[in-house]
């Protein structure tokens, strides 16, 4: 469900392609379209990868209608395709079932943030680490990190990304966001300590890493210059 560099550039080489092959500059409109629906549109890897998948799910469902792991499953699919209202639905239904599901209230959670729910979404984040502190290594506080700062309570985004870093203090993201989340505080200090620590960080991770967080690194760099 986490976003790295993905396929995204796969829909520009599209556009550019058919550019080519037109010559018309209207097609040049597509890409304006896709810079600005950008957060609507899912990744076309990820498309691709759970076709198949929701398929099977569908039928697993409809055999057997108590099927919890296939509905959060499936809930799962829907928040990468960017489909938060068809993921809540089915975790609630899911929740019918295993109200005290840790994975399933940190589901719920995200999927309330990811519709713009905010508020909403920070109670079933909240009870989602009382039951398990380790679910989602850590990813609870992170999104409780997004939906606060969405709110403009940035003091208390500070300390949930601080306990998202906690739990994975490689994360480039999680150093990026503390430190918007200082700027927004008015910490300009401590948001220039946070880029910091992303370079430091940076420095420190194997390859395969990097390479899954490039886009995070890109946006330190400009921020460093920015903030």
């Amino acid at each position: 469900m986490r976003a790295t560099m993905g396929y995204y550039w796969l829909y520009y080489l599209g556009i550019f392609g058919a550019y080519w092959l037109v010559d018309h500059p209207a097609v040049l409109v597509g890409l304006g379209v896709m810079i600005l629906l950008r957060r609507w549109i899912p990744d076309p890897w990820v498309l691709l990868r759970t076709f198949g998948r929701i398929r099977a799910l569908r039928e697993q469902i409809a055999a057997n209608p108590a099927n919890v792991t296939a509905r959060r499953d499936l809930a799962r699919i829907y928040l990468e395709r960017l489909r938060p209202g068809a993921a809540l639905k089915l975790v609630d239904q899911a929740r019918e079932r295993d109200r005290d599901s840790a994975e399933l209230l940190f589901l719920r959670g995200l999927a309330l943030h990811k519709t713009g729910k905010h508020e909403e979404a920070l109670g079933p984040l909240v009870e989602a680490v009382q039951v398990d502190a380790r679910v989602g290594f850590g990813e609870a506080f992170r999104v409780a990190g997004d939906a606060l700062s969405q709110l403009g309570r940035h003091q208390e985004a500070i300390d949930a990304y601080d306990r998202y870093l906690e739990k994975n203090s490689s994360s480039i993201e999680g150093h990026v966001k503390v430190a918007l989340a200082h700027h927004r505080a008015g910490e300009a200090q401590e948001a220039k300590d946070a880029l910091r620590e992303a370079s430091r960080t940076w420095s420190a991770i194997p390859g395969y890493t990097k390479r899954k967080q490039i886009g995070w690194m890109a946006r330190a760099l400009l921020y460093r210059l920015w903030l």
